[in-house]
């Protein structure tokens, strides 16, 4: 094997870099992350460290189910989570993205102010609360915005997310347009074709994933209505094949070359 795509069957992006990887004339494989785990055999002898086997890895982990169902199974997909995390992490091999000591995705964090002070940028008010937070008051042009971090739908309030909680909660911007750039390593492709050259946004997000510790994922732009500024909208690590479908033409071949070069 080639490459292996440790996620889900059902993600269409896995699926969309399997027929990808495939077309090119190699061989790869979507494993979950238990079955992937038990490829790995890690190995210290007298003060070496080998990882067998040595491949190159797309790595995207889908979020655990909110409710444990079983203690062994949870306990079981832990122990493999870990093996991947430290094989992954040693491995000489293209890794996308390779953990780090910190987490599995970067210096990325559930807060979103918190992933903007990490990646150098200010931040602004967000609360984390057990109950739903009621919206402060009012604001010109703002909208009070709630999340459920267990189910992680994201609702305008006064609608309530879907979830029992905790909750994180924030202002966002009601006159605001959006931009989605895509990074892999040093090049990166903005989603639409509007004249944002002035906001230097590819330079900016390449810079901001390095500063996360990553090669790959998405970096959503809120840009005002006048398009003089843009501010961290989200950073997805993991991004969707929508989000990268219109720049999947030159994004697939810098892919392949990460990997196989």
């Amino acid at each position: 094997m080639d490459l292996l795509i440790i996620g889900s069957t059902d993600d269409i992006f896995c699926q969309a870099v399997n027929e990808l990887v495939r077309q090119k004339g190699y061989t790869s494989q979507v494993l979950d992350v238990c079955n992937a785990a038990r490829m790995f055999f890690i190995s210290v002898t007298s003060e070496k460290l080998s990882i067998t086997p040595e491949i190159p890895v797309i790595l995207r982990i889908p979020p655990q189910m909110p409710i444990r169902t079983s203690f062994d199974d949870s306990f079981i997909y832990d122990e493999c989570l870990a093996t991947l995390w430290a094989a992954m992490t040693l491995s000489k091999s293209p890794v996308i993205n390779r953990p780090t000591a910190n987490s599995l995705w970067g210096n990325l964090s559930y807060s979103s102010n918190l992933t903007k002070l990490k990646a150098g940028y200010t931040s602004n008010l967000e609360i984390f609360s057990s109950q739903v937070p009621p919206s402060p008051q009012a604001l010109l042009n703002k909208q009070w915005y709630l999340q459920d971090l267990t189910t992680y739908n994201t609702t305008a309030y006064p609608e309530i997310p879907e979830g029992v909680g905790p909750f994180r909660a924030s202002w966002v911007s009601t006159n605001l347009e959006y931009e989605i750039v895509v990074v892999l390593e040093d090049k990166a492709w903005r989603c639409t074709n509007t004249s944002l050259e002035h906001l230097q946004l590819e330079e900016k997000s390449i810079s901001l994933l390095r500063n996360l510790d990553l090669v790959f994922g998405t970096v959503t732009w809120s840009i005002d209505s006048n398009l003089e500024s843009a501010n961290i909208a989200r950073i997805n690590p993991y991004p969707s094949l929508e989000e990268i479908q219109f720049v999947w033409s030159d994004f697939a071949p810098a892919l392949l070359e990460t990997i196989f070069s």
